[in-house]
């Protein structure tokens, strides 16, 4: 099995129009996937936990200093939650909701408890199982005491189980076909180069029956309506993340479809563009709109711990050469910071900043091209 290593570090935020919603809480709760390591880093906050994840421990208190994750699995199987490291005891809360209600159910207390273990350890946690279904989400706290900032590394393993209730292997090629009488979508995930499959995360949002995390190269389902506006996230170790936006997953109820997807190896002096990043006029304050796309870079450094990039600013041909230098490195800085406080290492960053000496269009003419020459780019280094 592969093991994706991500570092999370709980920390402030600066820089911001707004600051993004805080690991310690259910809207911010940090979604997992098979087969991770977590190094946990608890934020320090004080004070009593004040939603009702705490009905489903007999304690009188829970400390407002836990950190929230949120598992959807792809297949009914066995969660395993194991730590390698050996800390003081802490609390443990897992529910299971429905799917995309997960906030909305935990404070109606309607969530069922699944897994529930005050006062534990690591030890503790050693051979323990929790039996989650395809279907649901599973809301996973972990609760510490006032003010720790301690660090508890955690191992996120899945055995899949058959309708017999029997172990399966992983296997690249998901067939989730129930209906062979009905057209069929199907996804592809390809090396660019060799052309060869590729095991890969697939997170198809369309707002139909093909939504889900799936973990495969090869990917089948059931189209039942044709859906305008979907989006396809495509990421897997040791390539480039790729995006489809206002993906059209068409059907005319009769003709299977396919989508191909490329992935690009990462190769060092590689560049790639950071899409819908947004930033102030003038100013180096990022954006909410700008968040999708920077989860995504933090996303990417965390699937490839061993990459390190060097962002790149750059802005139009707009005042002098000195403040616009000046403004790219600011902007290029501030990403670096929101990637650090996301837990990604500081010596994987780098950020330079070139004004307007490297433009996509020399001699802009209209909105679309200077806004071209306003981006940010990666290089793999």
């Amino acid at each position: 099995m592969k093991v994706i290593i991500v570092t999370i570090l709980l920390s402030g935020l600066t820089g911001f129009a707004q600051q993004p919603v805080g690991r310690n809480t259910c809207q911010g709760a940090i979604k997992i996937i098979e087969g991770q390591e977590l190094n946990i880093s608890f934020p320090g906050a004080k004070g009593v936990e004040k939603t009702n994840i705490c009905s489903y421990v007999e304690k009188p208190t829970l400390s407002k200093n836990n950190v929230w994750f949120l598992f959807e699995p792809v297949r009914s199987g066995k969660l395993y939650l194991s730590c390698r490291i050996y800390l003081d005891t802490f609390d443990l809360v897992v529910v299971r909701t429905n799917i995309n209600a997960s906030c909305k159910e935990i404070e109606e207390t309607k969530a069922v408890p699944v897994f529930i273990k005050p006062n534990t350890n690591c030890r503790e946690l050693e051979n323990a199982q929790i039996d989650v279904e395809k279907g649901y989400s599973y809301t996973i706290v972990y609760f510490s005491k006032d003010k720790d900032e301690s660090n508890i590394s955690l191992q996120v393993d899945f055995q899949a189980i058959n309708m017999k209730g029997d172990e399966v292997l992983d296997t690249l090629r998901l067939n989730l076909v129930y209906d062979k009488s009905k057209p069929i979508y199907s996804i592809h995930v390809l090396d660019q180069e060799t052309k060869k499959p590729i095991s890969s995360r697939i997170v198809i949002s369309s707002s139909s029956d093909l939504d889900g995390t799936y973990l495969a190269s090869d990917l089948f389902m059931n189209i039942t309506r044709s859906v305008k506006n979907g989006v396809i996230k495509v990421d897997a170790e040791g390539y480039l993340s790729k995006d489809f936006e206002n993906h059209y997953f068409k059907t005319d109820g009769k003709t299977n479809t396919k989508d191909s997807v490329y992935l690009k190896k990462i190769k060092r002096g590689t560049v790639a563009k950071l899409d819908k990043i947004y930033f102030q006029a003038g100013s180096e304050v990022i954006l909410d709109e700008s968040l999708p796309k920077l989860r995504r870079l933090r996303d990417f450094m965390v699937l490839n711990p061993t990459v390190t990039i060097e962002i790149q600013g750059h802005v139009n041909l707009d005042g002098s050469k000195r403040s616009s230098t000046k403004l790219s490195t600011r902007r290029a800085k501030q990403i670096l910071k929101y990637l650090v406080s996301e837990g990604i290492s500081k010596h994987r960053l780098t950020a330079v900043g070139f004004g307007f000496d490297k433009p996509v269009y020399k001699q802009p003419v209209d909105d679309d091209q200077k806004e071209a020459n306003r981006r940010v780019e990666i290089l793999i280094k």
